[in-house]
């Protein structure tokens, strides 16, 4: 089992990292319920840690324990010193919990969320991160940034490391190296922590984001226990890798996307470019996810006699787009030779055309067939329920998956072993931002009309 002293000290600095971020996320939740400006206060803070890390490094200051707490300690002071343009909003009072007694329904989907989330965080510290992707990139680049107290030139240039693909982006192994520099030390048990607490924040994200828009604490909890039933995004093998903290960034960009159609607030803005920037920071494909929600945005938004949210929409392309930008200045070029663009020339395309088919046939013959039970049970449910605001996802993941079968297609190896060893894997990313939609169906909120015009 793990170490109380190693376990006690990751969640100290999680608990830095918390009150940092929520001193940071003030501004950014005047009108969000506790438990949505407890998710962003998250979000907020690993950013920070990011950043920090970078920072000192960049500065020349060695990223040690005490030196990150100094940035702490300056962040949380200047985020209660510095003064700010505070809107009417902000200085309202929160919003209330979701409306609604606390029948049978709510209490059993809150236990059902609980003890999900309980079936995850005992595996995932009972011993080392051990999956194949932790050994070899995320934990190898963390712990390479850990104990360089840098962005070591190896993980970009050695040719010994090219497997490590050193093309990804590195929110995560900032994270867990800032993490361990907090805690005096890398233990990789420990840090597994830092997985659940995503869990964890992703769960109260959908709560509060769900039952605010809705008015029902049933659709909240729902919500939160639906993505927490699934086992396969939630398992012991994803701790250490990228998949639960871009689960995690797919649905702070999905809500601060859906609230940006009900107008262009400085607070909605401010989570758009965070929630873009740890999309783009923890996979490759959160660029993808953020410039697939910036162009649902703006559609959504022709329907409205306002007009498209164009500020939403240039956020969430932009913000990414610099981080892209910004990685490919600090590490070069970084191509790999997993991709074959010559099926995109017209000579290559009866090639590419077969390809895909057969990846399409793989994805729904093999994938969907073992899936069949759930699927079914989304699908009717969908069907015998109406639309509702948040059906706007709804596009933005049926295309992130096209896109997932022509980057399968475009494999320089066999696109079915592509297929096989990741589909899965990425598609269950995406669940957390489906419950969204499906919990966000089960009530009929006051302002449905205007709700579902948006869509």
């Amino acid at each position: 089992m793990i170490a109380a002293g190693g376990a006690c000290r990751v969640l100290a600095a999680l608990g830095v990292t918390w009150l940092a971020g929520w001193a940071l996320a003030r501004r950014l939740s005047p009108d969000l319920t506790r438990a949505e400006t407890a998710a962003w206060s998250a979000a907020a803070g690993l950013l920070l840690q990011a950043g920090l890390f970078v920072l000192l490094a960049a500065a020349g200051i060695d990223p040690g324990g005490d030196a990150l707490l100094a940035g702490n300690a300056a962040a949380i002071a200047a985020a209660f010193l510095i003064p700010g343009r505070r809107s009417r909003l902000a200085l309202a009072p929160p919003p209330a919990p979701p409306r609604g007694p606390l029948d049978p329904v709510a209490i059993f989907a809150a236990a059902v969320a609980a003890l999900a989330f309980l079936a995850f965080l005992v595996p995932a510290v009972a011993e080392p991160m051990w999956s194949t992707d932790f050994l070899a990139i995320w934990g190898m680049k963390g712990q390479a940034i850990y104990l360089a107290g840098s962005l070591p030139a190896r993980i970009f240039q050695d040719p010994a490391l090219y497997w490590s693909h050193r093309e990804y982006p590195l929110l995560v192994p900032l994270v867990l190296a800032a993490i361990a520099r907090l805690a005096g030390g890398w233990n990789d048990q420990a840090l597994a922590i830092l997985f659940p607490a995503v869990e964890l924040s992703t769960l109260l994200l959908l709560y509060g984001f769900v039952g605010r828009r809705t008015g029902s604490l049933r659709a909240g909890t729902a919500s939160a226990a639906l993505a927490a039933l699934c086992f396969p995004l939630y398992h012991p093998v994803n701790a250490g890798t990228a998949e639960i903290p871009f689960a995690f960034g797919a649905v702070l960009a999905a809500s601060a996307g859906l609230d940006s159609l009900g107008g262009g607030s400085k607070a909605v803005a401010l989570r758009l470019g965070i929630s873009a920037l740890f999309c783009a920071g923890a996979k490759q494909e959160g660029t993808l996810f953020a410039f697939l929600l910036a162009a649902a945005v703006v559609m959504a938004g022709l329907h409205r006699r306002t007009g498209p949210p164009w500020r939403a929409a240039i956020l969430l392309a932009l913000v990414p787009s610099a981080h892209w930008l910004l990685l490919r200045l600090l590490r070069g070029s970084q191509s790999r030779r997993d991709f074959d663009f010559h099926f995109l020339e017209p000579s290559g395309w009866p090639e590419f055309a077969a390809r895909f088919g057969g990846v399409i046939s793989r994805m729904i013959l093999r994938e969907g067939r073992e899936a069949i039970v759930p699927l079914l049970a989304i699908a009717l449910f969908l069907l015998f329920t109406r639309r509702r605001f948040a059906d706007l996802l709804l596009p933005v993941i049926g295309a992130q998956l096209f896109f997932y079968a022509v980057a399968f297609s475009l494999s320089s190896f066999d696109p079915m072993y592509a297929v096989d060893g990741a589909f899965r894997r990425i598609a269950t990313t995406l669940f957390p931002v489906l419950s969204l939609v499906l919990a966000s169906r089960l009530t009929v909120p006051q302002n449905a009309a205007r709700d579902v015009a948006l869509v």
